[in-house]
């Protein structure tokens, strides 16, 4: 057997109900990047997130003491809960703390929307309206206007994981077609526990406009903070331009 190739290791934090991200991560993968977790507990709602904000600074250094090159927080809603500017804090405090680089998917959405020029999007989700809300003011604070938002109104990362690719593309081209007067820039799918990656070239073809999801978006991030440039094809435009 032949040695590990260790070009990068990412490090990845999530919360304990994720399902979706590392085995889609590991799929598409560059050659000699791997990913390595740290996860925490989240027993659900707004009040589980707070209650699981609390097990960052553990998690991050576990993640510190396998000597990553990157770190990416990988949940959408908790990193819109804390707002744009306290979320860029965040994540320049996981830098100071470990000397790492990091990234959290809020701010890796809303870096690789104004990368590809997108100032007005859709944006969609498996949420409650009240998660959508925190995204979208988010959005707004880092000068990205949500011209329609839409969620399916679950609850539960059970739910989210559950959601097939096939259901995720008929959802958002229907909010897509209903924004079309408004005139988008772009799709938004957020969630790291709903399987928009997967649909996204296909959402892209069928729209003709960039569609960035929570998994794309953090994935383009950590492989830059990374400093892997390949370019990662079947996901839709974001990632398939070098870095």
């Amino acid at each position: 057997m032949e040695a590990l190739n260790w070009r990068k290791r990412i490090g990845l934090i999530t919360n304990s109900g994720q399902v979706i991200t590392e085995p889609r991560y590991y799929q598409l993968a560059p050659p000699g990047v791997t990913f390595h977790t740290s996860r925490m507990l989240n027993t659900g709602g707004s009040d589980g997130i707070i209650r699981m904000e609390q097990n960052a600074p553990r998690a991050v250094d576990e993640l510190a003491t396998a000597d990553v090159d990157a770190i990416a927080y990988c949940c959408t809603v908790s990193g819109a809960m804390r707002g744009f500017t306290e979320d860029r804090a965040f994540c320049d405090g996981i830098v100071e703390r470990t000397g790492i680089p990091a990234t959290s998917t809020m701010l890796a959405c809303a870096e690789a929307l104004l990368h590809l020029g997108a100032r007005r999007v859709v944006l969609t989700s498996p949420y409650v309206d009240s998660h959508n809300e925190h995204e979208a003011a988010y959005l707004r604070d880092a000068g990205i206007e949500p011209v329609l938002m839409r969620g399916m109104g679950l609850t539960s990362g059970k739910e989210y994981c559950r959601v097939t690719p096939d259901e995720i593309h008929d959802f958002c081209l229907d909010a897509w077609q209903d924004a079309h007067a408004l005139t988008p820039d772009a799709l938004f799918v957020s969630c790291m526990n709903y399987d928009a990656i997967a649909a996204a070239e296909d959402l892209e073809r069928a729209i003709g406009k960039p569609v960035v999801t929570s998994h794309t978006a953090t994935l383009w991030r950590a492989l830059a903070l990374a400093g892997i440039p390949d370019a990662v094809s079947g996901t839709g435009c974001l990632l398939a331009e070098t870095r």
